[in-house]
């Protein structure tokens, strides 16, 4: 009769456990990769091809923010890109979208989508993204990013190394 009860206290444990973990979830909110990037810093790093794009009708910052982001972003670790117009020209309201992707430079990896958010800082767009581990030591991928503003399309691209784990 103890087999019996031990048998059915084990049938149920898988189950239990699993219960306890899920309930111990919180849900993600909307503006926590914004509280984190928040906390990082943004900024150019020295493997990148250039910090500011100038284009014809705006200029824009692009900055990257990683926990210990040294001079290279670090594969397999969840990164922030931030993208910010700095003309005058072209204020904020103008833009109506941004989309942009990943793509390995010299090797192909795919196209890794990057979604852009504007935050509440004026001017201020912010992505999440996380880079694929690659054989090479390092590796250089290339940011396409489109701005979209009322009736034009500007495109441009930022080179950047990865770092393997």
């Amino acid at each position: 009769m103890c087999n019996n009860r031990f048998n059915n206290v084990l049938k149920w444990l898988p189950l239990v456990g699993c219960l306890l973990f899920i309930s111990g979830c919180k849900p993600v909110s909307e503006k926590s990769s914004e509280n984190i990037a928040s906390a990082l810093v943004a900024q150019c790093i020295d493997s990148q091809s250039q910090c500011e794009i100038n284009t014809e009708f705006a200029n824009f910052n692009v900055k990257f923010s990683q926990h210990k982001l040294l001079d290279k972003v670090k594969t397999e670790l969840p990164f922030f890109i931030e993208l910010t117009p700095t003309s005058q020209q072209s204020p904020i309201k103008s833009i109506t979208k941004v989309s942009a992707y990943l793509e390995g430079r010299d090797m192909f990896m795919g196209k890794v989508p990057v979604f852009f958010e504007p935050t509440e800082k004026d001017n201020v767009y912010l992505a999440q993204s996380l880079l694929a581990n690659c054989s090479e030591e390092q590796m250089v991928w290339r940011l396409w990013i489109t701005v979209e503003l009322k009736d034009k399309t500007q495109t441009f691209f930022v080179d950047f190394t990865s770092q393997r784990l």
